[in-house]
């Protein structure tokens, strides 16, 4: 028997994994996508999501002073983007901001990017570990700065 299987043999006997607890803000207009981002993160192995859902900048902005440890903002809110807001948050608070979009352009990217925001989304992609994988990454890189 390998290393690699007598260790994956180890891994099933072991406790369930320990989950970070992690506070978000999810800032998105669109129910269905709020409601899928709900599911998936209730459903998250690695994470303890504590989940806040705003339907709206304003609703974001009347939370005060609440703390997160992560943002995840679409880029379509009504009729305009998040980009405002992303970058006056990004001012202010010291959160990693995820940008959730279905359109991939190096465009949006480069505008996100220079207004604040650490990561990207992909609605197109969404699955649990998607989720994990950019909320443990942001987290990360935050923590190093």
């Amino acid at each position: 028997m390998s290393l690699y299987h007598r260790r994956a043999e180890a891994l099933d006997d072991e406790p369930a994994t320990r989950r970070d607890k992690v506070r978000a803000l999810l800032i998105d207009d669109d129910a269905i996508d709020c409601a899928l981002i709900a599911r998936l993160a209730a459903n998250s192995r690695h994470i303890d999501f504590d989940l806040t859902v705003c339907r709206s900048l304003e609703a974001a902005k009347a939370l005060g002073q609440q703390r997160f440890d992560v943002v995840f903002v679409d880029y379509w809110l009504g009729y305009e983007t998040s980009i405002a807001f992303i970058h006056d948050f990004a001012r202010v608070h010291d959160v990693p901001l995820v940008l959730l979009t279905s359109l991939d352009e190096p465009d949006i990217r480069h505008i996100a990017f220079r207004a604040g925001v650490e990561a990207f989304l992909s609605k197109d992609d969404l699955s649990r570990q998607a989720l994990e994988s950019v909320t443990l990454a942001v987290l990360r890189h935050h923590a190093s700065l």
